[in-house]
């Protein structure tokens, strides 16, 4: 039986053997086949150079036809989107592994090796080299190879050839879209110099050079959007016009590009009130770009007060009563540098806005105005997302544009009263808008939290303040005051700032109670002791009580032990607060206000009697060491006010000069009658 099992066993792997021999010998037959068809498809993409008998020369033109044909079929194939539609436009021929070296070469930046084989190959230059359609310049401008490399390819070009596009599935981008994307300026200059038609041309997207630059922004692009605004001309089909400028024009502003936005403007005024493809007007864009505005950047205490400093170009200068420093003189600091962009970029977006909304105000008296669409004739009317541009600024918090759309609200633009009476599909007043909570970069603007609910508070009555009385206490849909909204909206922010205050004013307390505790204990050891004589009429006095430096230290330590009472009793007030709403605009600021600023006297009072105790002690001995302590002595009152100043000031700043539109109290009474006078009509 063992034997038998044995035998079929033996059988079976023969079998299995002669098998697997059986698929080897197909496999390389097939391999065969395959190699045979390869080499006929090179023969027939590479014609022979034979010229030797008319049917050579026949049978070769055969093969360049053919050839012909292929290529033709492969650019065909690569040069088909999703749904089968060929796209137009001007494209290299492909053919696979032909220019494999070259790619290699420029991938590898070696570019002498590209020149060699550019010499050896000419006609490369108006062929694809990869499988997207990319030329040469397509792949040196992508790479950003070295702009004498380029310069030669793009000589050797002609004109049309720079208009060669990639294929549709990568975006059928000629070679400047690619060096506008790249941020490549010196590419985009030799490019268009040579074809200027190359600035007009969309890629398969709809995007011209410009529109490309400004959508993908670097640091580098600013010249190159610069120079393709220079270059593009406004001509069917324009960039410049329609939903397309609009678009041009949303795209500057989002970038930051407030002196080229300005330019559009002025030149294409029809912008401002033109919808761009995503529905919006670009005015819209505006209320979402705090970073734009002063209001909207947060800046230290040191960069405020250099930021005051900062004169920009163009503004007029008194030599008699204006103290700020020429640009040139300042900008030599990067750090300074910095303040001054910041300055130039408030200042440029201001006076777009301004030209915008002159501009709306110019189209408004048009006769021809009714082809401008309702919800962009006025400032603060335009709507998106049922909501009017001024509702927009004013629950971003953005106060700059809610006094530009104010100031606009003159009886031949559009009255005051109305604008600031506009509500919402849910009934909704400007002041439920501004009841809701700032977006946290607002707040994050704005140091601890009690200030936080200041500047809150600050804004809600500013608002409160411009509104007619009978609609400080409008209800909504849903049955709400703006009040109600405020207080609902702004719980958490209370308790935060709550938190804030206590921890603060805690802190603040034990080290004025530290500072009582010594000024209390220095009064009664003086330096140098008392007269210890019962006999003398001056028994029990103060050795050194005639001496100046006695009584220097005697007054400093008096300020010393009441200012840091004070202060206890001010942090004290704080802490045990009851900690409303109303209590952080003015009662509790005030409070840490008065605290922190008797705080800093008593400690600077007690390094002063301190001073004043060494001076009486080893005056007389060593000179030389009073200079030295009193430098050490100076050093604690720098570092409080070093660290502490900023808080106080933008305390101080915010507590007492904080109040918003407070030229906006008041309506004309001229505008109420002219109203008056149209309702009567």
């Amino acid at each position: 039986m063992l034997a038998e099992s044995q035998a079929k066993l033996v059988e079976t792997q023969a079998k299995q053997a002669e098998l697997q021999a059986d698929q080897e010998k197909s496999q390389a037959k097939l391999a065969e086949t395959q190699a045979n068809i390869q080499q006929q498809i090179i023969d027939i993409l590479r014609p022979s150079t034979n010229d030797t008998a008319g049917n050579n020369n026949h049978h070769t033109q055969q093969q360049e036809d053919t050839a012909n044909n292929a290529r033709q079929e492969i650019t065909h194939v690569l040069n088909v989107n999703n749904d089968g539609e060929q796209k137009d436009g001007c494209r290299a021929t492909f053919v696979f592994g032909k220019n494999n070296h070259i790619f290699e070469a420029l991938r590898d930046r070696d570019l002498e090796k590209a020149k060699e084989y550019l010499k050896k190959n000419p006609e490369v230059i108006n062929e694809a080299i990869c499988e997207d359609l990319s030329t040469i310049l397509h792949k040196a401008v992508y790479l950003n190879i070295e702009i004498t490399f380029l310069k030669e390819i793009v000589e050797l070009m002609k004109p049309d050839i720079l208009e060669y596009k990639t294929n549709f599935h990568c975006g059928g981008d000629n070679a400047v879209h690619i060096a506008a994307f790249r941020g490549y300026t010196q590419a985009v200059v030799t490019m268009v110099s040579k074809n200027s038609k190359l600035a007009q041309i969309r890629n398969d997207d709809g995007y011209t050079p410009l529109e490309i630059a400004l959508l993908y922004v670097t640091p580098g692009q600013k010249a190159i959007v610069e120079f393709l605004y220079s270059v593009t001309k406004d001509v069917d089909p324009s960039p410049f016009s329609g939903s397309d400028g609009a678009k041009l024009l949303w795209y500057a502003i989002d970038a930051d590009f407030y002196d080229f936005a300005s330019s559009l403007v002025k030149r294409f005024p029809q912008l401002i009130t033109e919808i761009s493809l995503t529905k919006n007007v670009v005015l819209e864009l505006f209320v979402r770009k705090s970073l734009a505005f002063r209001s909207g950047t947060r800046l230290t205490w040191w960069q405020k007060r250099v930021y005051s400093l900062i004169q920009l170009e163009g503004t007029k200068v008194s030599s008699t009563t204006d103290k700020r420093i020429p640009v040139p003189y300042l900008t030599r600091v990067s750090y300074i540098m910095n303040v001054y962009k910041h300055k130039l970029m408030h200042k440029q977006a201001i006076a777009l806005l301004k030209q915008m909304l002159v501009g709306l105000k110019n189209a408004n008296n048009l006769d021809n105005c009714k082809g401008v669409s309702q919800a962009v004739r006025f400032p603060g009317m335009v709507q998106h997302r049922d909501q009017k541009m001024i509702e927009m600024a004013i629950a971003e918090k953005n106060v700059e544009i809610v006094n530009l759309i104010c100031d606009c609200g003159d009886v031949e633009f559009e009255d005051k009263i109305t604008l600031l009476s506009v509500m919402d599909n849910n009934d909704n007043t400007i002041l439920h808008h501004a009841a809701k909570l700032a977006p946290s970069a607002k707040l994050n603007m704005i140091s601890g939290v009690a200030l936080q609910i200041q500047r809150e508070l600050q804004w809600f009555k500013g608002v409160e303040r411009m509104l007619k009385i009978n609609y400080k206490d409008k209800r909504n849909k849903e049955g709400y005051t703006a009040r109600s909204i405020f207080t609902k909206e702004h719980k958490e922010l209370v308790k935060e700032g709550e938190q804030w205050m206590k921890d603060t004013s805690g802190s603040c307390m034990l080290v004025a109670a530290l500072i009582a505790t010594v000024a209390f204990a220095a009064a009664f050891t003086v330096p140098g002791g008392n007269i210890s004589d019962s006999h003398s009429s001056k028994n029990g006095t103060p050795v050194f009580l005639g001496k100046t430096s006695f009584t220097v230290f005697a007054v400093a330590d008096s300020f010393a032990l009441f200012s840091s009472i004070t202060s206890v009793l001010m942090f004290l007030a704080v802490y045990t607060s009851r900690y409303a709403e109303m209590d952080f605009l003015k009662s509790l600021p005030q409070k840490v206000i008065i605290g922190l600023t008797t705080l800093f006297i008593s400690m600077a009072a007690i390094l002063v009697a301190f001073c004043a105790s060494i001076f009486i002690v080893i005056g007389d001995m060593s000179p030389q060491s009073l200079i030295l302590i009193g430098l050490f002595g100076c050093v604690p009152v720098t570092l409080f006010a070093w660290l502490q100043l900023p808080l106080f000031y933008e305390m101080v700043q915010s507590t007492y000069w904080g109040d918003h539109f407070e030229k906006h109290k008041y309506i004309d009474p001229r505008v109420e009658k002219i109203i008056t006078k149209r309702k009567r009509v």
